[in-house]
């Protein structure tokens, strides 16, 4: 043998799987089945079906990704800690909560719970409230607190001097 002919021939031979076996046909099959779905006027459907779900769902996946901020909570916010510059923005950002007359119950209780667990009245939101009586509301809150959300229905009265937690 020269060396030219190992040009046109492997020097080792190829494993080599039967064209006709088992795999082969169900591989064929498996690759030609959207295209018979397409060939029927009922499979086009399907796939137009299948194509316009792929879309609606990564436009929904987009849409919650890039959600606007609420403008009431980045207003409520000092310049100071929105810039966050400096320690005057680390300050503000860690200042124990003061007691002040609470508008709604909602507010109440997301102070109140924001004290318990020892975060920032910013990362307590009220989920929803329920009506005990004409001075008695229970309202639910969730606080982010690292990688746990705690959350609880905590009943709020309202006094002479506003809503309070007895």
């Amino acid at each position: 043998m020269n060396a030219e002919s190992t040009v046109f021939r492997a020097s080792r031979p190829a494993v080599v799987v039967a064209p006709g076996g088992e795999g082969a046909r169900a591989a064929a099959w498996l690759l030609a089945w959207p295209m018979r779905l397409a060939a029927t006027p009922i499979g086009r459907r399907l796939l137009v079906a299948a194509v316009l779900a792929v879309v609606a769902v990564a436009a929904v996946g987009y849409l919650y990704d890039s959600a606007d901020q609420p403008a009431a909570a980045s207003a409520a916010r000092p310049a100071a800690a929105r810039a966050g510059t400096g320690d005057a923005g680390r300050q503000l950002a860690a200042a124990p909560v003061r007691a002040k007359r609470a508008a709604t119950p909602a507010e109440a209780a997301a102070a109140w719970w924001a004290g318990r667990q020892r975060v920032a009245v910013a990362k307590v939101q009220s989920l929803q409230q329920r009506k005990v009586s004409a001075s008695e509301v229970q309202v639910l809150v969730v606080a982010e607190a690292g990688s746990r959300m705690p959350s609880r229905y905590v009943t709020v009265r309202k006094g002479p001097s506003g809503w309070k937690v007895p």
